[in-house]
């Protein structure tokens, strides 16, 4: 049997690890904790940083790994080329592109550069230009909305750099666009767009953190320039076949790229491409990332609405249950627990209490009334 070594072991990577197995490779996972929830599904699991490069190619010889996967991380992406492509295993873009990919700035800076459609913005640091607010004040380097800020005036301008320099030391400005969030899951083969999905983004508390996703359909004019920039986007970056994950503010029928990555979307999004077109997402992830043999049906054989919602707390404290409302019972189709009953809730914005999965549009509107943890104050 085959063996695959993920770099990584959190729920996020669950849906990789299943593939595998699926794919019939004995998957081993790494990370520092034994509560990694993704551990509890894999073959073998290491408590090891794969941040630790040396320690990582240990592993990779000891057990006679075939081929490295990237965990659901910005950094674990980027290891994962680096050594792979050290290894000569697998089916990755070059080093060097991976990292333009994966920051924001140098990535922003090239589809400008390309006229390729993004909020317009500059490198903080550079010779002061006339600011035009409100702003997006962002680091280049970190994902899941950390130390991103909206400002609306200099003097917010100077309090949000000083907030998001806790974060990161490189930042830049952008141009801020109100219009709606969407998400865009694709698969490239020959740098054409052979597959993809198109998804809501909805945030709760946490305006930069995304609970709720389901399927949308967007105007075909606004698609077809999307697809434009994106096939001109792989092909001056010469990307190999394989899945890529786009955020992007649609206004005024344009959809202007705000964030990239090659690596799986979190929280179970896989799962949610899967449920509602009934195509082998996953599955082709891993083929892409291995052999770079995609061999599964891409065409979509159902078109089901279903709801992915990480339910999240209101307050700090201590969670006591999770209250489903009579209404939405019956149409939760799956639920994926990540915190104890019991647990203390120390910082609300950012805990994630269970996902589901719902069946039917009809709960969008009061999601968060009709599914939520019963929280017992600390005070």
């Amino acid at each position: 049997m085959k063996k695959i070594l993920i770099l990584g072991g959190s729920h996020r990577d669950i849906p990789l690890i299943k593939a595998a197995q699926k794919l019939e490779y004995f998957v081993i996972t790494l990370g520092v904790l034994e509560s990694y929830l993704g551990h509890q599904y894999s073959d073998k699991f290491y408590l090891v940083d794969f941040n630790n490069l040396v320690a990582v190619e240990k592993i990779y010889y000891d057990e006679n790994v075939d081929f490295l996967l990237p965990g659901c991380g910005e950094q674990s992406y980027l290891n994962t080329v680096k050594l792979s492509h050290k290894l000569n295993v697998g089916n990755f873009d070059t080093l060097e592109v991976a990292k333009l990919v994966h920051n924001k700035w140098k990535f922003k800076e090239f589809c400008l550069t390309n006229n390729i459609s993004t909020p317009n913005g500059f490198y903080y640091g550079e010779i002061k230009k006339c600011l035009n607010f409100p702003l997006v004040v962002k680091p280049t380097d970190l994902s899941g909305g950390r130390g991103v800020e909206i400002v609306y005036n200099e003097i917010e301008l100077e309090n949000a750099i000083e907030i998001t320099k806790q974060h990161s030391n490189e930042i830049f400005l952008e141009e801020f666009i109100d219009g709606e969030l969407i998400a865009y899951s694709l698969i490239f083969r020959n740098q054409k767009i052979s597959y993809a999905f198109c998804g809501a983004d909805i945030s709760y508390l946490n305006e930069y953190l995304i609970t709720t996703a389901y399927p949308i359909k967007i105007k075909d004019i606004i698609e077809e320039k999307l697809k434009n920039n994106l096939e001109i986007l792989a092909q001056k970056l010469n990307l190999v076949d394989g899945m890529f994950h786009a955020q992007l503010i649609i206004k005024n029928d344009i959809p202007y790229l705000i964030d990239v990555t090659r690596r799986i979307a979190g929280d179970l999004y896989p799962d949610l491409i899967e449920r509602c077109n009934g195509i082998e997402y996953s599955k082709a992830v891993v083929e892409s990332y291995t052999t770079g043999n995609i061999t599964q049906n891409l065409l979509a054989t159902q078109e089901q609405f279903i709801i992915r919602h990480v339910v999240m707390p209101s307050q700090n404290g201590t969670y006591k249950e999770l209250f489903i409302s009579e209404k939405i019972k019956k149409s939760i189709i799956y639920r994926f627990n990540l915190l104890n009953e019991g647990e203390d809730v120390e910082d609300f914005l950012h805990t994630q209490v269970t996902i589901v999965f719902i069946k039917g549009r009809e709960f969008l509107k009061d999601l968060n009334s009709l599914i939520y943890p019963i929280i017992k104050s600390l005070i």
